[in-house]
């Protein structure tokens, strides 16, 4: 298997019907210090619709912690 990215935006993202109809995505992870440190991926974007924060997401970001208010601003946008 391999290693998953995972993003999350809003159901209503303008970006999703381009990356339905051209799937193929950069990412690029750089630092802000000099000289830069940079990363490049290619990849295949597979947009996949669900309610609310995907677990997946906030167990991949668990540094991060949402108030209870924020998640719900979240997951009602």
């Amino acid at each position: 298997m391999s290693p998953d990215s995972v993003m999350c935006t809003t159901k209503n993202a303008p970006k999703l019907p381009v990356l339905r109809e051209n799937p193929t995505v950069p990412l690029t992870i750089d630092t802000e210090v000099h000289a830069p440190r940079i990363l490049l991926i290619g990849g295949r974007a597979e947009p996949d619709a669900v309610d609310g924060v995907p677990e997946k997401y906030l167990r991949m970001n668990g540094s991060y912690e949402m108030t209870p208010d924020q998640r719900a601003e979240c997951e009602h946008a």
